[in-house]
């Protein structure tokens, strides 16, 4: 079997990044190397499998942002960490108004 390959990335010296969000970018190339590759079979199965039985597949990565307070709780869905968090702002905006449910 042969050994797995390694790609190095630069990163600006302007960016500077937190631990979480390079942990982030870390996941997202993972994920992109797993739906390119398919899992190197698994996930090819499963999706053949789908679409064999008639199912139009795709999907995406997606960002999830969730919030509590009290008892509310939101959460949102985007494509950038920006999108998602201003969606997100948006709804816990909602709670700041005086009748909203």
């Amino acid at each position: 079997m042969n050994e797995p390959r390694t790609i190095k990335v630069e990163i600006p010296v302007c960016l500077d990044l937190p631990e979480d969000d390079l942990a982030v970018l870390r996941t997202t190339f993972e994920t992109i190397i797993t739906l390119v590759s398919g899992g190197c079979g698994g996930a090819e199965q499963h999706l053949r499998h789908l679409r064999d039985g008639g199912w139009d597949v795709n999907w995406g990565l997606t960002w999830i942002a969730r919030a509590r307070k009290d008892g509310a709780y939101e959460e949102a869905t985007g494509g950038s960490k920006a999108e998602v968090l201003a969606q997100l702002d948006r709804l816990a905006g909602l709670h700041e108004v005086e009748g909203t449910p």
